[in-house]
């Protein structure tokens, strides 16, 4: 009895068969015969990090950055970078090819394969890890756009020298093929030469309502070309173009929103379009005399998702329209916000005026229970003797108050580093900061030593020592510092000193409650 033959699978190749697995859907190699090869280009290196190999569990890739076009859009961008409107918008272009046409009859028309690609997929931001290979464009070119292009190889590559001058990066990217448009020999009596800005405008209708999966450039040429049945426009597409947001930088790739500005080869593409797919368009289009498929998938996707178009010139007026309506809600808004202007009689105005005069202007701010910390209780002294310490600072700054009304013992913590010429006093009170800086304002004194609690008058080489009161955002930002119940605290104090509810007991053992004058807990010695 023989057993059953089992294929002998090594561990390695056996994990790396795992992870294929983990792909949306892998042909078995019976079926691979008889499935057609698909036309994408897949490269290896044109996502960095996205590797199936990773070792643990596989995360799901993010989406790529940057698209990487199958054979056919490949193509569809190549004959657009060569197409009459190419032609007469870049003078580059159009000039290297009224060059090449003064040539001998078998290299007239002929360019550099490289710099059509440059022109190609320029407009799309592509790295150069994500640009396709000459090759992949010339298997594109010979399968789909045989009939507009004519690519050929050359044995050794052509001279740069007439293309780039020798300091020149692009001097060694020329490469070994070139392309030329089939109808070379009509090139220079092309109508379109001499065409207007206005003039290719009229060939350029306004698509909206793209179905989703064409919302690429090669996608939308090929959505619009599948609409046709046939044309005899060898390049019925010559350009297309994404209307970018008003928020869009200049180097930002354009993207599709589902509408695009469609640049066509001849007028009747215009009327074929805009009559077929109208603007208000009641119902699903019918079999008619014009050359627009029907009944295939992208005639079904545009009445699926509501497809229609616009001359470009009706575009443009409703684009104007949008602008001015939209700048008349901005101003709208704006007049909205503005206090109205009340102009009252002169004799309203003098009553106005007079009340206004006797009445008080009210504090900015006025320090609640419901404050985040005391406001207008922080003052900033600075010139002070590097040596000093904070009951000497303490002793100094209370004599501002010897003479004042306010109680002496105001000062509720001395915020000091040893070896610094400056510190910021804790007030019970608004007025306790403004007593200390008018005092010490009127009044300039320095310390003549560290420990010199009653300062001396300045000499002239001397820096007196200046006060001032801190507010608006530098005060939010040092009592976000402090503690929270230190801060209710200081706040509580402030309150109690402006309601004039805080005894003369409460005040002079105030000290008590201070950061300074906490009794030090003991430290256990077990």
């Amino acid at each position: 009895m023989t057993s059953p033959s089992f294929a002998f699978v090594p561990r390695n190749i056996s994990k790396g068969g795992k992870q294929q697995g983990t792909c949306a859907h892998v042909p078995s190699s019976e079926s691979s015969h008889s499935l057609k090869p698909t036309p994408a280009i897949e490269r290896k290196s044109a996502y960095p990090g996205s590797s199936g190999s990773d070792k643990g569990k596989q995360k799901v890739s993010e989406p790529p950055a940057k698209p990487v076009y199958n054979e056919k859009d490949i193509s569809v961008l190549a004959v657009l970078a060569f197409s009459d409107y190419a032609l007469w918008l870049d003078s580059d272009l159009r000039r290297k090819t009224e060059e090449s046409l003064q040539g001998e009859e078998q290299d007239a028309g002929f360019l550099p394969l490289s710099y059509l690609m440059r022109r190609a997929f320029g407009r799309e931001n592509l790295g150069q890890d994500y640009m396709p290979t000459e090759a992949n464009v010339v298997k594109a070119i010979r399968a789909y756009a045989g009939d507009v292009l004519e690519v050929r190889m050359l044995v050794s590559a052509p001279s740069a020298s007439g293309w780039y001058p020798s300091w020149k990066p692009e001097r060694g990217s020329v490469g070994g093929y070139e392309v030329r448009r089939k109808d070379w020999t009509t090139l220079l009596d092309n109508a379109t030469r001499e065409f207007t800005r206005g003039q290719w405008d009229d060939r350029t209708i306004y698509m909206e309502n793209i179905p989703a999966q064409y919302h690429t450039i090669p996608g939308i040429i090929r959505f619009a070309q599948g609409l046709l049945s046939h044309s005899s426009c060898l390049v019925p597409i010559q350009n297309v173009i994404l209307p970018p947001h008003h928020l869009d930088k200049a180097e930002d790739r354009p993207k599709c929103k589902g509408f695009a500005l469609v640049t066509l080869g001849n007028a009747e593409l215009c009327r074929m379009f805009l009559e077929s797919w109208p603007w208000t368009r009641l119902f699903q289009p019918e079999s008619d005399d014009f050359d627009l498929a029907e009944g295939n998938l992208d005639t079904k996707e545009a009445s699926k998702f509501g497809f229609r178009t616009l001359p470009k010139a009706r575009w443009d007026k409703l684009n104007e329209e949008y602008l001015a309506y939209r700048q008349k809600l901005i101003s709208e808004l704006a007049d909205a916000n503005e206090p109205p202007d009340i102009s009252p009689d002169s004799d309203v105005r003098d009553v106005v005026d007079d009340v206004l005069e006797d009445t008080p202007a009210p504090p900015r701010n006025v320090t609640t229970m419901y404050s985040p910390y005391p406001f207008g209780c922080l003052v900033f002294a600075r010139n002070l003797h590097l040596e000093t310490n904070k009951t000497t600072l303490r002793a100094l700054f209370c004599t501002a108050f010897e003479s004042s009304l306010v109680d002496p013992a105001g000062i509720d913590y001395v915020d000091f580093n040893k070896g610094m010429d400056s510190c910021y006093l804790r007030l019970a009170s608004p007025e306790h900061g403004r007593v200390l800086v008018d005092r010490f304002s009127s009044h300039p004194v320095v310390q003549s030593h560290g420990l010199d609690g009653i300062g001396k008058t300045p000499e002239a080489s001397q820096k007196a020592i200046a006060t001032e009161i801190i507010e608006g955002k530098k005060e939010e930002v040092y009592w976000e510092k402090v503690p929270e119940k230190v801060r209710r605290q200081a706040v509580e104090k402030a309150v109690k000193a402006l309601n004039g509810k805080q005894s003369s007991t409460s005040v002079h053992t105030a000290p008590e409650h201070s950061e300074e004058s906490r009794p030090r807990k003991k430290r256990n010695r077990g």
